[in-house]
């Protein structure tokens, strides 16, 4: 019973020994200087930001680069794919026809004011991301605003038409389709 006893006791001061060590090695790092070189190379020109010079506050407003428009942008993907269409009738799509798969957005509300239909449905893409069909609409942006049946998987797609006389006169055709991501 005594060596059970013992063992016991010299495990727990073991225990508490490590606990202590490492509680008082981070304090004792915490608490003393530490030598630290500083080399401004990443930030160097932040300071420019803060100065009174006019001159060097033009330079860099004039060298920020903005954000490419969809005419200049390159493509990241470009797809064959085999495009038809489809109206918002409720033979072809769910009980909320004027409802695409984001929900934040009506398709007929949307023609009706604007008169543009600019609203695909693919699988193998995310929603929100931008298409252009060069050989059909030049640079007529798309966005990706509903899904197919699950059946369609990679180089699939449908092109939403006001009615179901212009689905059916667009066909099926097969196109090259550009990917510009959000």
């Amino acid at each position: 019973m005594k060596k059970f006893f013992k063992k016991r006791l010299n495990r727990q001061l073991f225990e508490v020994s490590v606990s202590l060590v490492v509680i008082l090695s981070f304090f004792v790092t915490s608490f003393l200087p530490q030598v630290a070189e500083a080399k401004p190379v990443f930030l160097a020109g932040l300071s420019n930001l803060f100065s009174n010079n006019n001159e060097k506050t033009e330079i860099i407003e004039d060298s920020v680069s903005s954000f490419p428009d969809m005419e200049e942008a390159e493509p990241r993907m470009v797809v064959l794919a085999v495009m038809t269409a489809y109206s918002s009738d409720v033979a072809q799509t769910d009980s909320t026809p004027c409802i695409p798969a984001d929900f934040h957005y009506n398709l007929c509300e949307h023609y009706e004011q604007e008169g543009e239909q600019n609203t695909i449905a693919t699988n193998f893409l995310p929603l929100g991301t931008k298409v252009r069909f060069p050989e059909l609409y030049g640079d007529k942006v798309f966005v990706v605003r509903d899904r197919m049946n699950a059946r369609y998987g990679y180089g699939r797609g449908d092109i939403w038409m006001p009615s179901r006389a212009e689905a059916v006169a667009f066909g099926v055709k097969r196109v090259k389709m550009e990917v510009f991501y959000r």
